[in-house]
């Protein structure tokens, strides 16, 4: 075959079809990114229009292809044939999410006019392809794809909806292993390559396999730690921001009374505040945990004995109040001395809980 048909399709593409697959690019690009990301698939996007040097070069390899030379005619069915004219790669973390990938993409795009499933291929398990050669470790799903009305604003090109575009969803590993693969097989000046080289790649496929369940892993380590995060900053986010906030909790969970009496639990709240900062109890959980009613009836009962006490001996100031949040200081006294006795030791108000703390210890 002479060379004037090719070189025919050549000019064509380069005047009716490069500006245009140059516009549908991006679009595919900006549509999958978004999808991605929104439904939480990790992944890198990359494409390319086919360079008309490379468009030339398969074709040249056609026309020497007994069954191939048939498909160069006219530049239109030509270039109909070359389903890659517009290529797109989504490059997953790991093998898993490639069947996420593409049950996405039959959603956001349409199948080609005359391909029935988007032409959807998985290279390993094909015929035609790998399924039987062993050292042949390229793992990828290739489609076809069109946009949908829905993609194109008004202003842009409508004819953009029925070119297809070649989607290969593959691995990131698997990208890399055939990158290399390609331009080793493809750029020898020989045309075959050594044992040495042979065996180099078929050792980083086979190193590809076991990185994906090392990545795998990896991912999975990542969300127990993300998790984990996300617990802790939500208990941080639950602490109690000032005394207002520890009042109405209070008021909330064990109601207006502690005993048989009411309790004004606005009193004496900001003491109690430092009190549970100091000894790390508050957070509405650690309330829960360590004050349970049986506790705070008692606390109340010893609170009575040290005002008791504290009017036989005459004390005006820094007197204990039995209505007030003193009674969760002196539970936290019965609870824990150690800890009461490390939280007078932080807080600012030292004279008036001091005074709480010796009267607990001799009423």
């Amino acid at each position: 075959m002479s060379e004037e048909p090719i070189n025919e399709v050549i000019d064509f593409y380069n005047k009716y079809s490069v500006f245009r697959l140059n516009e549908l690019l991006p679009i595919i690009i900006k549509h999958l990114e978004f999808e991605l990301k929104k439904n939480g698939i990790p992944a890198r996007v990359a494409g390319r229009v086919k360079n008309p040097a490379s468009l030339k070069e398969k074709l040249t390899n056609w026309s020497k292809n007994p069954k191939k030379k048939a498909n160069i005619s006219s530049p239109e069915p030509t270039l109909k044939l070359v389903g890659d004219l517009c290529a797109v790669r989504v490059m997953t973390y790991t093998e898993r999410d490639r069947s996420k990938v593409q049950n996405l993409v039959e959603k956001m795009f349409k199948s080609p006019d005359g391909i029935r499933n988007f032409g959807a291929e998985v290279k390993e398990v094909s015929d035609l392809r790998i399924k039987d050669d062993i050292e042949n470790h390229y793992r990828a799903t290739h489609m076809q794809i069109c946009l949908k009305d829905e993609h194109i604003r008004k202003e842009e090109n409508k004819p953009l909806t029925s070119d297809s575009c070649e989607l290969q969803i593959t691995s990131m590993l698997s990208h890399v292993w055939n990158e290399i693969e390609h331009d080793t097989k493809y750029k020898t000046k020989t045309g075959q390559l050594s044992k040495e080289e042979k065996l180099a790649i078929n050792s980083l496929g086979l190193l590809t396999q076991t990185g994906d369940h090392i990545i795998r892993s990896l991912l999975s380590a990542r969300d127990i730690r993300h998790k984990k995060e996300d617990d802790s900053k939500q208990i941080e986010d639950d602490l109690f921001i000032n005394e207002n906030e520890l009042s109405d909790f209070l008021q909330n969970h064990f109601g207006e009374k502690i005993g048989p009496a009411k309790i004004n639990y606005s009193q004496g709240n900001g003491s109690l505040l430092k009190v549970l900062e100091a000894i790390d109890w508050n957070h509405p959980k650690d309330i829960k945990t360590h004050f349970s009613p049986k506790i705070l009836i008692d606390a109340r009962a010893r609170t009575n004995r040290i005002k008791s006490a504290q009017k036989r001996e005459g004390r005006i100031k820094s007197l204990i109040k039995t209505d007030s949040c003193d009674i969760f200081f002196v539970a936290i006294c019965i609870i824990d001395f150690d800890k009461a006795k490390m939280a007078i030791e932080h807080t600012q108000s030292k004279h008036r809980l001091s005074v709480i703390l010796k009267a607990f210890v001799d009423p």
